[in-house]
C-alpha cells in the first residue's frame, strides 16, 4: 500500500479542514468551489438536486482543483455507496447511522474482501488514485452521520467500529430529534453538540460539523472540531442575492419599474 487518503493525513496531522456543499447539478459550480482554496467539496446526492450522472461531471470538475471530492450518498446503502467510490469520490459521507450495526455496514462497502464486501470495478477511481491496488483504492474516508436520538445513544459503539474514519453531525436533523426546528436549536442542542464533540476527541477520532455561516464555521473549529463545511452552494447564491437587495434599498423598486 502506497496511497495516502489526503483527508486523512490533514486529520493524521493535526489539520483542520474546510470545506463546501455541492446541492446543484453543475459541474463549472463545483469547479468554481473547489478553485476557492477550499480542502474539499462535497456532492449532496441525499438532499441536493444531483442524480448519478450529473455527479460524475461534477467529480471531475473537482478533480480539476486542489480540493478533495467527497460525496454524501442517499442512505446507507451499499450499492449507492460502492458506485460513488468507483466513480473517483475519495471519501463517503453516510447519512442517518444509528447503530453500530449501520456503521460496520458503511464501512464493509468502503473496503475490499477480507476487509469488507466493497466489489472491485474501480472505473475512475483508480485514475484518481493511481493504482489498481486494492489495499490503495480502499483507503477512502467512511464518514458516518449522527442526527438521531438513537445514533447518540449508540455513539460509543459506532466509534468502536473498525474503519468508521470520522463522524459528521447533521445540525438540523438533529434538532428535530431534539423537536427544535432547524436554525432555531437552543441551548441544549449546543450542548449536546460539544459533548458529541468531546466524546468524539476522547477517542481520537475527527468529527466535522455542517455550519451556516463563516463565523458559525470559526466557532466549531475554535471548540475543536476538525472539519466544518463552510455553506451549500443554493443557500449561498440565496444569502448573496439578499444582501445585494439590502444593499440595493429602495431603489430596488425603481429599477424593477424600468423595464430592465
Amino acid at each position: 500500500m502506497t496511497y495516502k487518503n489526503p483527508l486523512a493525513e490533514m486529520f493524521r496531522t493535526g489539520q483542520h479542514a474546510v470545506g463546501g456543499w455541492a446541492t446543484l447539478p453543475s459541474s463549472l459550480l463545483a469547479e468554481i468551489a473547489g478553485r476557492q482554496k477550499l480542502d474539499y467539496v462535497c456532492i449532496d446526492l441525499q438532499h441536493g438536486l444531483i442524480d448519478d450522472s450529473s455527479s460524475i461531471g461534477m467529480l471531475q470538475a473537482i478533480s480539476a482543483t486542489n480540493a478533495i471530492p467527497l460525496v454524501r450518498v442517499r442512505w446507507n446503502e451499499p450499492p449507492a455507496i460502492m458506485s460513488a467510490l468507483d466513480a473517483g469520490a475519495l471519501g463517503v459521507i453516510v447519512p442517518m447511522i444509528e447503530t453500530a450495526e449501520d456503521a460496520r455496514q458503511a464501512v464493509r462497502a468502503c473496503r475490499y474482501p477480507p476487509h469488507g464486501q466493497r466489489s472491485y470495478g474501480p472505473i475512475r477511481a483508480r485514475d484518481i488514485i493511481g493504482s489498481t491496488d486494492p489495499r490503495d483504492l480502499e483507503q477512502v474516508m467512511c464518514i458516518v452521520m449522527i442526527e438521531t436520538e438513537q445514533s447518540i445513544a449508540n455513539l460509543d459503539e459506532i466509534m468502536a467500529v473498525p474503519g468508521v474514519d470520522a463522524l459528521y453531525i447533521g445540525p438540523s436533523d438533529l434538532g428535530l430529534a431534539l423537536d427544535q426546528s432547524p436554525g432555531k436549536q437552543t441551548e441544549d442542542f449546543y450542548e449536546l453538540v460539544e459533548d458529541i464533540r468531546s466524546r468524539a476527541a476522547a477517542q481520537n477520532i475527527p468529527i466535522g460539523i455542517h455550519s451556516a455561516h463563516g463565523d458559525v464555521a470559526r466557532k466549531h473549529l475554535n471548540q475543536g472540531f476538525n472539519f466544518v463545511t463552510l455553506y451549500s452552494d443554493a443557500g449561498l447564491f440565496q444569502w448573496a442575492v439578499n444582501q445585494h437587495q439590502e444593499m440595493l434599498g429602495e431603489t430596488t423598486h425603481v429599477a424593477s419599474q424600468s423595464g430592465y
